[in-house]
């Protein structure tokens, strides 16, 4: 696990852009820094030794030195590919699991990112052809930033806080978007790939670049494939499913330093922790967040789980200091960043770095098995499509004048009523997010004139499939990839410690997409087919137990704790939201004139957020 960061630009790349740049990303990798220059070249890295920890240093190259290679992450199939490459005559210097990449890369070029299981973002140089290869994983779980400098180079780095030393030297403007910041007030976060930058992207999941001469060209090797099903029986489906999960832990168990397991309440951590126990018996490591307020404590239900496997537990008790925490969030994150759960992300991840080095998560099982509740809106959907869209119009209408919670029953009819009479790109939004609708936008809204976040959603869901199969493909190229993984990755990170996602891994996935859709709702229950994989396996209490979740209070923070902040920062005249918003509109917003039937604090932490980052990075 490492950080890395790149430039092949006109002029050569000062040294202290290139420190400056590492030493942004230290948290990344305190272990070691690494460096090369080459032929304009400039690649460099941070690493947090994981495997091979007395040879494994970066960058690394080939047998003659003419292919250089940093990466983030983990290439989890290291030992079956370099098996292989040393029978074709590969020659290893270390037992890396990094170096696989440079010989891979002799034999197959950029094809080479199909034989690959893990998660990873690298770039290879290849000096005789004069070529630099970046890469990212399947689901985009490490991150990889890149931009096209004014004289036609090229930089790149793993998180945005690197990358602008680099601009600086490369006399690139980092200019904020207008654009982002308008996804961001529906969205909760910038969705890739753009990024708060104009100009800067990140590298979309499952691809790869290829920049030479001057030239760069962009190919998607892995996507989602949600149209091709599979009708074998349940039974052995369920079987399979057993199966590819116990392998994807299996792999993800290879490490030369500590290992644990975060273990919650629910299906999907209980799942990798009993696979985990599986291949390495009692001396598994589980820890689990112990939480003052009841609503949201799962830590006697992990304890009681832990039990069962007979595995090593720890609770660690999350003490969260909600300013020090928000103020935490807008530093780390790169962008502006709504998902309030990242306070606690940060503060466990801290704790856990005492223990371990490595903790493997259950992050992707919602979004693989369909286990979030707005997931039966549309497989409700597929079953009312003879009902005409205006009566859902009068039925959330009728249903919102009401003022329901918005995790009530009627909350859920309103959002799924809404939803239902919308285009697809609306529709996903509609369902998914607590935040601004297009037409609260349009009222509000003063900036330049902005494409909807809509039509761009509406790009990216399929045709041609069922309305769940749409909303799974939204969630996984939306939600998955700009909120959740961001989450992980910088709370992780921001703490040296490496998160892996077996729930996540390409083969599991593609078993899953395969599937027909009754498998993951039949009769509309969420994680149908985990929850019966597992039956009789893992805990009753846990497989039929209600969902919490990993939230914090914010409702009441947003009266409390946050409310000092958000008055002085949203409340003043030379707030920077106001130039964009009707300042009439954040004055309502304030006093909750505006919004009170929707989730207003989440929207007041939207806006909170955004104006503390655009205050601290916007200029």
């Amino acid at each position: 696990m490492c950080g890395i960061v790149g430039a092949w630009l006109q002029q050569p790349l000062p040294q202290k852009s290139l420190d400056a740049s590492l030493a942004a990303i230290a948290h990344r990798g305190p272990d070691d820094c690494g460096s090369i220059r080459k032929n304009g070249v400039v690649l460099g890295m941070r690493r947090l030794a994981i495997i091979d920890l007395e040879t494994g240093q970066q960058p690394i190259a080939n047998e003659d030195q003419t292919v250089h290679a940093v990466c983030n992450g983990e290439i989890y199939n290291y030992r079956e590919l370099t098996r292989e490459l040393k029978s074709k005559g590969h020659v290893f210097r270390s037992n890396s699991d990094a170096e696989v990449l440079v010989h891979l890369y002799e034999d197959l070029g950029e094809s080479m990112c199909e034989r690959l299981s893990g998660m990873y973002a690298f770039a290879i140089y290849d000096s005789p052809r004069s070529r630099l290869l970046l890469a990212r994983d399947r689901f985009g779980k490490k991150p990889l930033y890149y931009a096209r400098s004014p004289g036609g180079g090229i930089l790149f780095a793993s998180e945005l806080k690197a990358l602008r030393p680099l601009a600086r030297s490369a006399g690139l403007e980092l200019k904020i978007s207008e654009q982002a910041i308008y996804d961001y007030l529906s969205a909760g976060c910038v969705p890739q790939p753009a990024t708060i930058y104009e100009g800067v992207a990140s590298l979309p999941m499952g691809s790869w670049l290829s920049f030479e001469d001057g030239a760069e060209q962009t190919k998607r090797y892995w996507e989602v494939d949600y149209g091709h099903t599979e009708h074998g029986s349940y039974d052995e489906t369920l079987e399979r499913i057993r199966e590819t999960i116990s392998q994807a832990v299996r792999i993800r168990l290879r490490s030369d330093v500590p290992l644990g397991v975060f273990l919650s309440g629910g299906i999907d951590s209980s799942v990798v922790a009993y696979e985990a126990a599986r291949h390495t018996g009692a001396s598994l490591q589980t820890f689990t967040v112990g939480m003052d307020d009841e609503q949201f404590d799962e830590s006697a239900q992990a304890a009681r789980t832990a039990a069962r496997y007979g595995v090593q537990h720890t609770v660690l008790p999350l003490k969260v200091t909600p300013l020090e925490g928000l103020l935490e969030v807008v530093r780390q994150y790169d962008q502006p960043f709504w998902d309030s759960s990242a306070i606690p992300s940060l503060a466990i991840a801290k704790l856990a770095r005492q223990y371990v080095s490595v903790v493997l998560t259950g992050d992707g099982g919602d979004e693989l098995f369909a286990g979030y509740r707005h997931h039966l809106a549309p497989w409700a959907a597929d079953r009312l499509t003879w009902v005409p869209r205006l009566a859902f119009r009068a039925v959330s209408s009728t249903v919102r004048a009401l003022r329901p919670a918005r995790r009530s029953a009627l909350g859920f009819l309103s959002r799924f009523a809404a939803g239902f009479s919308l285009s697809s790109g609306a529709r996903h939004i509609a369902w998914t997010t607590d935040l601004l609708r297009e037409e609260d936008k349009r009222e509000i809204w003063t900036g330049s004139e902005m494409r909807p976040t809509e039509d761009w959603v509406e790009t990216l869901l399929p045709e041609g499939l069922s309305a769940l199969r749409t909303h799974l493909h939204g969630d996984i190229e939306i939600n998955l990839l700009s909120d959740m993984l961001v989450k992980v990755d910088i709370a992780t990170m921001a703490s040296s410690l490496e998160a892996r996602s077996p729930l996540l891994d390409h083969e599991l996935a593609e078993l899953v997409f395969s599937l027909p859709d009754a498998y993951l709702l039949g009769r509309g229950r969420r994680k149908k087919l985990l929850r019966d994989a597992y039956r009789g396996i893992v805990p009753h209490e846990v497989l039929e137990g209600r969902k919490m979740g990993f939230e914090i209070p914010l409702a009441s923070w947003m009266d409390t704790d946050f409310r000092e902040i958000l008055h002085d920062t949203l409340g003043s005249e030379t707030a920077i939201v106001r130039t964009m918003i009707r300042p009439n509109v954040v004055d309502d917003l304030l006093n909750k004139r505006i919004f009170a039937d929707r989730n207003w604090a989440q929207i007041a932490y939207a806006f909170l957020i955004l104006e503390l980052w655009l205050g601290e990075f916007g200029h």
